[in-house]
């Protein structure tokens, strides 16, 4: 609930005005998976998320509130009261989740014995990760870095005695550079647009609902194309890459000439 850009953006009602929370359409969605599985909101102690303590409550969704930085250790706590084979790690400002691509995965990453399975080739916010779960409660045995403990999956995915794997649905290529999450008005903006057509009417969602949307209005997609998003970087200089990218499709180029030169 504490976002910067847009606070309260998970409770917030998509579409605007007669929608219902954005976290629901995620929840929603997640209820129609055929996996026996369960549904937890892990979020901080923050005094700002006692609003998504009563949200859980209010639709019999489990919830659990841990650290604010370790988010790792929130995911610990659950798994280590449990028995669950893997987790599924959704962030609760991507909205646009395909089940049945969701349920394909998790069968995947358990018959292939992996450690570790993301998505890859879907729209930005629709990609997931799947992680087992004695493989994530194994970490604590290691040296974890700050970023390790935020990030989740982060140490599990970069080192290789984990067993780590992808899995690509086919779907149009022309949908992976889109932007689906939200974390700016203008992102928050489009979801809005694309779920209207879901008013009454859910008989197309899930990366369906995108291609038809993308196939009608694609000029659609332009409103939030220049916003950054947030990631982890292996060292500086990949840092230095994306930022110079970045100079250059913001028609920086003397500026990402120079960042280049002094890279070097």
């Amino acid at each position: 609930m504490r976002s910067t850009r847009l606070p309260g953006k998970i409770l917030l009602p998509i579409p605007l005005g007669n929608g219902k929370p954005l976290l629901s359409w995620i929840i929603d969605e997640l209820q129609l998976s055929r996996l026996n599985k369960e549904i937890i909101i892990a979020t901080s102690l923050n005094t700002e998320n006692d609003s998504l303590e009563h949200f859980c409550q209010t639709n019999k969704i489990q919830c659990y509130r841990g650290s604010e930085d370790d988010v790792l250790s929130r995911f610990d706590a659950i798994l280590e009261q449990s028995d669950y084979e893997c987790a599924v790690r959704l962030t609760a400002d991507n909205p646009f989740l395909d089940i049945s691509i969701l349920d394909a995965t998790v069968e995947h990453h358990l018959n292939a014995g992996n450690d570790y399975t993301k998505t890859i080739g879907l729209p930005l916010g629709m990609n997931f990760e799947v992680v087992s779960s004695k493989a994530l409660l194994s970490t604590k045995n290691y040296s974890l870095t700050d970023d390790d403990r935020e990030h989740v999956t982060l140490f599990v995915k970069n080192n290789k005695m984990f067993k780590n794997g992808v899995y690509a649905p086919n779907i149009n290529p022309e949908l992976e550079n889109l932007r689906l999450t939200v974390d700016y008005p203008s992102d928050f903006t489009l979801a809005s647009a694309i779920l209207s057509q879901c008013v009454g009417n859910d008989q197309v969602k899930g990366i369906e609902l995108i291609e038809k949307t993308y196939g009608k209005y694609k000029w659609l997609f332009e409103s939030n194309y220049a916003n950054i998003q947030k990631k982890q970087y292996l060292d500086v200089n990949d840092e230095i890459k994306e930022a110079s990218i970045f100079l250059e499709n913001h028609d920086f180029k003397r500026a990402a000439k120079l960042l280049n030169k002094n890279a070097e």
